[in-house]
């Protein structure tokens, strides 16, 4: 049977499996052990203090293997999570490439106006 896990992410509680998140690997997730930092045993859960609502979208690519960006947010901030997380921004869906590419130009450029 295989082994679920508990993510706490920026105060949500995410519930997984391992051989979910073994389906991308080489990454922050696919690479979890009890030894690290930030797992609280007496919790039995991982803690990160990241932003919950872009992780849900991440995981959601572990389980589906389709990265969707969310609207939400602005792109600087999915790629600061993508990176943190160590996922590749090339990855994102089709159907959301060109919105995700809109955000991120649009606050290139506020950043140099």
């Amino acid at each position: 049977m295989d082994e679920r896990i508990v993510l706490n992410v920026g105060g949500i509680r995410h519930e997984t499996y391992q051989a979910t998140l073994k389906k991308i690997p080489a990454t922050r997730l696919s690479r979890l052990t009890p030894a690290l930092a930030n797992f609280d045993p007496l919790l039995n859960e991982y803690f990160f203090d990241r932003h919950p609502g872009v992780f849900a979208q991440i995981l959601n690519y572990y389980r589906t293997g389709k990265l969707h960006y969310p609207t939400d947010v602005c792109g600087p901030l999915f790629e600061e999570e993508l990176e943190y997380w160590g996922l590749d921004a090339n990855q994102v869906e089709p159907c959301c490439w060109m919105t995700y590419t809109q955000h991120s130009k649009l606050a290139v450029n506020l950043v140099s106006w």
